[in-house]
């Protein structure tokens, strides 16, 4: 990639960071509800994106893989028969983003040093930034990675447009920069590197670049197990180099094509070692459990009917078809076929990998539940591959010049995507049964009615464009300055990385030698071997027990507590928090016991407790703060409503309560300000819009008042002090 090339590729990644990175509500003067969607970077999801991260930071902060104290985590509570929490996903993301989090984790220790409140536990702004920073220049990488395999086949320009237009126009480019923390953007950097390899090599008869497949297809296994499908791409095409050789030669053919296929495998599962070996100790069982458990059903239940139907669906349907949601992926695969385009002898291998990872996903019975069909994000290299033949064919024969056809194309398919992408989670729910369509049908009324939508939630110029303090504070810095200039200088390391790589030859054949290669992967897997028993021993039998004994306990108390049980309740939860001193949810449970007795001492001795243990959990805080204030601790109950609003800036119940400590020490313009930041989160929240219109009265805007007053009785708030501040305002109305 020329200097000029590089430029205008980096530039537009680097504005599209800018454009779509949503940086969530990080401080004070950023109003909450401008962040739309659920995603951003100040946050991390407690679903698979934490599966994810708690490998890496599990393994760096606490020295152990036990995930019961992982702060969000959605399957905290999951048991296995071995001790240990579950975690289905894998931890090749967590690999790759470890060079990355440790500059993260300096730059923790360094705020800290300088006397910042910035903590050195993975869950401060420098993780969260460090973090989304590896995502995206994992992501260039990959692009650069697909545009130097397309040269091999087409022209530079169509390169250009093909790498940026198959990014642009799929999944891949939400998983980029919204949902970044998902493993889509690595599993898309080696698999580029994999299909890069495979046209380098795959005439070679040199069992170590088989070798380096293997450590790559290892690599990107471990970090989303669904692509064991290129092993169908690596084994068709070695017969099929080899069905002359069949005739001629069998014996020798057989030898060779076992040694290649060994060195392949053997490196394969060498690198595999590690997952295999924590699967085996957190599960039980050397693989993934769910998917296992999903895979056997889809195997076992397949009917011709609704095996056709799934197909049919995965194609044409109208909320995600590939001919609605991804339409240049149709044409990628037409683009193999087109004659003068690849090699005919890539065909088979690239048709075996397509069968494989469309059977595995029309056999899988759960749905991805997500953003566009991302299980095909690893495939976007090969869709490359045809879109490239496909546009070269109608690009014309100048070499400087792209015919009008492919670029109008391009653009008309990307910005599909973009109105798609901006509507998810925000105008339309995920699960829309006809999401693709309703969103197309309605892009020239988002386009043109609603220009607000265009710069997606709470991006940079989002976040810039809005009245802000006159000096910003450390975190204003941290997610305005110094996150979009890691990101560049990132940008920046990648295409230097690249231009010395493919130039000199010397450091690219260092990387393939055969001493290095073997030798290196095998002390890293044994390394990582040892790591894994190092930070998940084999659990005692009373270990297991206990922990066990308190899911059973914690199951029987939540049962109660939902019940109306509380004393029961309490008594269970205390029974079960004897098992696990540190499991915060039963001391916030007896908390609310208490809470819903009256006694607030009691109540907040355990909600304390419980934030002992998770110090960012926003209801326990939300209710300390509540009751704090109904005590009379005005400036402690504004301290932990402010921490309350900072770990979920979404709480409009932190915010009310935090408005009527403010009004109390006689902080009413604030008061407001909180107030409506809780209405706009809801603005069917009835009782903000009641407390909203009493402080307007006090500060004699009667008309506001009124206006929220008449929402609040719209939306069914009654009660004396209504009664009273409605005669008050509409006293005061008269009287004017």
């Amino acid at each position: 990639m020329s200097k000029r090339s590089a430029l205008y590729f980096g530039g537009i990644f680097f504005f599209t960071f800018l454009w779509l990175t949503p940086l969530g509500v990080f401080n004070s003067w950023i109003p909450p509800n401008i962040h739309t969607g659920f995603y951003s970077t100040a946050t991390i999801d407690g679903g698979d994106d934490t599966g994810y991260y708690a490998f890496l930071r599990s393994t760096f902060i606490d020295g152990d893989l036990d995930f019961f104290n992982e702060q969000g985590y959605a399957h905290a509570e999951k048991i296995n028969p071995t001790g240990y929490v579950f975690n289905n996903w894998q931890m090749g993301q967590a690999i790759l983003f470890l060079p990355f989090f440790l500059i993260g984790h300096a730059l923790a220790i360094l705020y800290q040093s300088l006397g910042y409140p910035v903590t050195t536990d993975g869950y401060s702004a420098p993780y969260y930034i460090s973090t989304a920073v590896a995502s995206a220049t994992y992501l260039f990488a990959g692009l650069i990675f697909v545009y130097r395999t397309l040269r091999i086949f087409v022209r530079k320009r169509v390169s250009m447009l093909t790498s940026l237009s198959i990014w642009f126009a799929s999944p891949l480019i939400y998983f980029s920069f919204i949902r970044q923390r998902m493993a889509h953007t690595i599993e898309f950097f080696l698999s580029a590197v994999l299909i890069y390899l495979w046209i380098r090599f795959r005439q070679s008869r040199t069992p170590i670049h088989y070798a380096v497949i293997g450590v790559v297809l290892g690599l990107l296994c471990m970090t989303r197990v669904i692509n064991i499908s290129f092993f169908a791409l690596f084994v068709v095409d070695l017969l099929w180099e080899f069905r002359k050789d069949w005739k001629a030669e069998p014996t020798q053919a057989l030898k060779r094509f076992s040694i290649l296929a060994g060195a392949l495998g053997g490196l394969f599962f060498l690198t595999m070692l590690p997952q295999i070996f924590s699967w085996y100790q957190l599960n039980g069982v050397p693989f993934p459990t769910r998917h296992m458990k999903y895979a056997g059903e889809g195997l076992t239940t397949i009917t011709l009917g609704p095996l056709f139907e799934k197909a049919y669906s995965l194609f044409f349907d109208v909320r995600w078809g590939l001919l609605f949601s991804m339409p240049l992926a149709i044409l990628g695969m037409i683009g193999l076929f087109i004659k003068g385009g690849l090699p005919k002898d890539l065909r088979p291998g690239l048709l075996a990998y397509l069968a494989g990872i469309f059977g595995i996903i029309i056999l899988y019975p759960e749905d991805s539940a997500s953003y566009g069909h991302r299980h095909l994000i690893s495939a976007l290299p090969v869709f490359a591959l045809g879109l490239g033949c496909f546009f070269q064919r109608f690009a014309g024969s100048s070499p400087r010049k792209i015919k009008p056809g492919p670029v109008v194309v391009c653009l008309l398919a990307v910005l599909a995507q973009f109105s798609m992408l901006i509507q998810y989670k925000v105008i339309l729910p995920y699960n829309h049964p006809q999401f693709t369509l309703k969103a197309l049908g309605s892009s020239f009324d988002v386009f043109f009615s609603h220009p607000e939508y265009l710069v997606r939630s709470s991006s940079f110029f989002k976040v810039l464009s809005l009245p802000h303090p006159d000096s910003w504070d450390y975190v204003d810095g941290m997610y305005l300055l110094l996150f979009p200039l890691f990101q560049l200088l990132s940008l920046i390391f990648v295409v230097f990385l690249f231009h010395k790589a493919f130039k000199d030859s010397g450091i690219f054949a260092k990387f393939l030698n055969p001493q290095f290669v073997l030798i290196k992967s095998v002390v890293v897997s044994l390394l990582l071997m040892v790591l894994v028993a190092f930070v998940a021993p084999t659990k005692s039998e009373s270990e297991v027990q206990s922990r066990l004994k308190y899911l059973e306990t914690a199951k029987s108390a939540e049962s109660l507590f939902k019940g109306g049980q509380l004393d029961a309740a309490r008594i269970a939860y205390t029974e079960a928090s004897q098992y696990i001193h540190d499991a915060w949810k039963p001391y916030f449970r007896i908390g609310q016991t208490w809470q819903g007795q009256g006694n607030i001492q009691e109540a907040n001795k355990y909600f304390r407790m419980a934030i002992k243990f998770n110090p960012g959990f926003s209801p326990a805080l939300t209710m300390l703060g509540n009751n704090l204030k109904r005590m009379g601790h005005g400036a402690e109950a504004e301290k932990t409503l402010r921490a309350a609003i900072k770990s979920w800036p979404m709480n409009k119940y932190a915010y009310d309560s935090l408005a009527h400590v403010l009004t109390t020490m006689d902080k009413r313009p604030e008061a407001v300000r909180m107030l409506l930041h809780a209405v706009n989160i809801d603005p069917n929240y009835g009782v903000g819009h009641a407390n909203l219109a009493m402080i307007y009265s006090s500060l004699n805007e009667d008309k506001k008042s009124l206006e929220h007053l008449n929402r609040a009785i719209q939306l069914g708030v009654q009660g004396p002090a209504i009664d009273q501040i409605k005669s008050i305002v509409e006293g005061k109305t008269k009287n004017d």
